[in-house]
């Protein structure tokens, strides 16, 4: 060994070699420098558009007929957190049940798995009223201190301070459309998705939705009256298909 030890002195004495290993040493130094400029690089660009998707604006998909004609079923939207406090006439994203609080970790995965997907996937499910715990996109058709009632699917609201009832459509600035049919003779209007609502006021953190196929869906006149904080955002765009493109 310590033959070995003297050649590896007398090898590296030369200057020749001596140079070899110093720009050898600086070479890989530069090369670790630049990968992890790269690793840092890749990880806040990743991290700044999870926190953007999670934050600022993400996607969601439209599974269903709820909102049709507007949203489509296997439509693509994008959604805004940041509005929460609809006006009468947006399409929002609703939670419609109480979700119970899991302990502190469990949330902290589950929002991690959600910023990391969009919100498309968390690790763990949360329970919620009626086992549903995916927020559904619903309008806003009724307002805190409206007075209001539905008759064949049409919306009627008298708003707090004036005498007189008007149509949804008269009320709002958002121009919408409706899917309803005419029941066969006989239907029980309290079937399904009803068709018609007693007149009710709504207080002052309470809010009235509703699909826009007033057919097949549940929205308030299944789960009642939803407060603000029910709100996840609201719905800005349909992004794909392309040919159904519209914004709210």
């Amino acid at each position: 060994m310590h033959t070995l030890q003297v050649f590896r002195e007398l090898w590296y004495s030369f200057p020749m070699f001596k140079d070899i290993y110093a720009i050898s040493y600086k070479m890989k130094r530069e090369l670790y420098h630049r990968i992890l400029a790269v690793v840092l690089a890749v990880i806040i660009t990743v991290a700044m558009v999870a926190l953007f998707t999670t934050f600022v604006l993400y996607p969601i998909r439209t599974v269903s007929v709820s909102m049709s004609p507007d949203v489509p079923a296997g439509s693509f939207e994008l959604v805004t957190p940041l509005w929460r406090t609809p006006k009468r006439g947006d399409v929002m994203l609703v939670q419609a049940y109480s979700v119970e609080k899991k302990i502190l970790p469990v949330r902290f995965a589950n929002l991690l798995g959600r910023v990391l997907s969009a919100q498309q996937w968390q690790p763990f499910e949360e329970d919620a009223i009626g086992n549903v715990t995916t927020p559904f996109v619903r309008r806003v058709v009724g307002l805190p201190g409206d007075t209001i009632y539905l008759d064949k699917y049409l919306l009627y609201i008298k708003p707090k301070g004036q005498n007189h009832f008007l149509t949804e459509f008269e009320l709002t600035q958002t121009k919408y459309n409706i899917t309803v049919a005419n029941p066969p003779l006989g239907w029980d209007m309290d079937l399904g998705a009803k068709g018609s609502v007693s007149e009710i006021t709504l207080g002052d953190d309470e809010y009235f939705v509703l699909c826009d196929n007033r057919l097949e869906s549940a929205d308030s006149r299944v789960w009642g009256i939803v407060p603000q904080g029910a709100f996840r955002g609201k719905l800005l765009l349909v992004y794909f298909p392309f040919d159904k493109f519209r914004l709210f």
